[in-house]
């Protein structure tokens, strides 16, 4: 969404200030249907909005509208996240949000327990994905931004939440512009010459006074370490086997870089940009394993051997009507059988040989698509998206209570483990 407060808060990221007395460098201008840096006469356009994108952006009675900002520098981006890729974002589900559940819900609670929303206040999620998070956030803040590299925004996100195509190393934004600021999952992507950019960043747009939160992990391992490897190699039996599939969580970690190594590199990291730690949670996935690697894939291969069943029965009973048409189509060549001799049987025949010569090339695709691996994976996909939607509307009453109780064991790392030195970390950031 492009509302007024974005646009009021964005800057030309080639002009941006770094102080808080030059807040009106590289300000936005709206000119046409563009916006317009009014240091450097860049031009920075709406994306991914519908019917009103061509609507021109000079009167401000037209906000706020649908899509997002894209203030990016093709030229400058050295590090790019693989999600921009085209083969990625036909592997991700990030069209729609749906309920907070898993382990998404473990990370929006904690988000919510540690930075501590408050109506008055703007907000900014740096990586903000499909927007999941600023949008199950949206009543609990004043406004709150999101900013990604990649631009896949969800739909909900796109009508609702104030969005921003950029680069986390050159936010574009107005220096203290914002109370807090939260990252989930982005640290682990960056390589080690963008860390210190990256929390200087954070400090630019940080208000005096404000909070921000970190969620990411290191590369150590805790003490529960040997439970959660035990847990891996189940799942990967079953995955070579071909029961359980990895091939999404696999793609979402394939450029996790961890350029942090220790908790002592994270505290040096920041340190060296003058924040320091106020609060630190961390993360031992002991039932997040069971959970995420056991449990849900082996509901997955279940729900998914039910519908090639369905649709292997649905397929018989296709062959077997094909044969009936043939048959009554040969008892046409040599006469009308009794059935096909009252008014209009000819032309329902015909009817009918169009509709099975529509089921047969169905068909064809259908199988096709069973003996390809990638058309698989497209029915996880597929299957993954529908019950989003239905948990979204409430309409998987069973499912949703079983979600729901598997949320609860996840959070009993956080209640039990939460103390526990261990890769994966919450933390809250102050300036020193």
């Amino acid at each position: 969404m492009i509302n007024e407060r974005l646009v009021e808060l964005a800057r030309c990221p080639r002009c941006v200030g770094d102080r808080p007395d030059e807040q009106e460098r590289g300000r936005l201008k709206a000119e046409g249907t563009d916006f317009v840096c009014g240091t450097c006469r860049a031009v920075y356009g709406i994306q991914g909005g519908k019917s009103e994108a061509n609507l021109p952006l000079d009167d401000i009675s037209l906000l706020p509208r649908s899509g997002y900002l894209d203030l990016t520098l093709p030229t400058e981006l050295e590090q790019q996240t693989k999600y921009l890729e085209e083969e990625f974002e036909q592997e991700l589900d990030y069209e729609h949000i749906s309920l907070p559940l898993l382990g998404a819900k473990v990370r929006n609670d904690l988000l919510r327990k540690l930075l501590r929303p408050a109506r008055n206040e703007i907000a900014l999620e740096v990586g903000c994905g499909n927007g999941k998070f600023c949008y199950w956030n949206r009543q609990r803040f004043d406004t709150v931004v999101g900013l990604d590299a990649a631009p896949l925004f969800a739909e909900e996100a796109l009508a609702e939440i104030p969005l921003v195509q950029g680069d986390v190393r050159r936010l574009p934004f107005a220096p203290a512009s914002f109370d807090k600021i939260f990252s989930i999952d982005l640290l682990e992507h960056l390589p080690a010459s963008g860390i210190e950019p990256f929390f200087r960043e954070l400090s630019r747009v940080l208000k005096p006074g404000g909070r921000i939160l970190i969620y990411s992990n290191t590369r150590e391992m805790g003490k529960l370490a040997p439970i959660i490897q035990f847990e891996k190699k189940v799942a990967r039996f079953f995955s070579e086997r071909g029961l359980f599939d990895f091939k999404r969580d696999d793609l979402r970690k394939s450029d996790h870089i961890k350029a942090l190594r220790t908790f002592e590199d994270l505290e040096s990291a920041v340190g060296n940009v003058g924040f320091v730690i106020e609060r630190k949670v961390f993360w031992n996935g002991v039932f997040q394993g069971l959970v995420d690697n056991i449990i849900i894939k082996a509901g997955e291969y279940v729900v998914r051997q039910g519908i090639r069943l369905q649709l292997s029965r649905q397929e018989a009973k296709r062959k077997q009507e094909g044969e009936s048409v043939r048959s009554r189509l040969a008892s046409a060549t040599t006469g009308l059988t009794n059935d096909w001799a009252d008014g209009g049987g000819h032309q329902r025949m015909q009817m009918e040989i169009e509709e099975n010569r529509a089921i047969k090339q169905a068909e064809k695709v259908a199988m096709e698509a069973e003996q390809s691996a990638e058309e698989s994976s497209a029915l996880d996909l597929a299957i993954r998206r529908s019950l989003k939607r239905s948990i979204a509307d409430r309409r998987s009453g069973s499912v949703l209570r079983v979600l729901r109780f598997l949320t609860l064991l996840q959070q009993l790392d956080i209640i039990f483990f939460g103390k526990m030195r261990t890769g994966p970390y919450f933390v809250v950031l102050k300036r020193r």
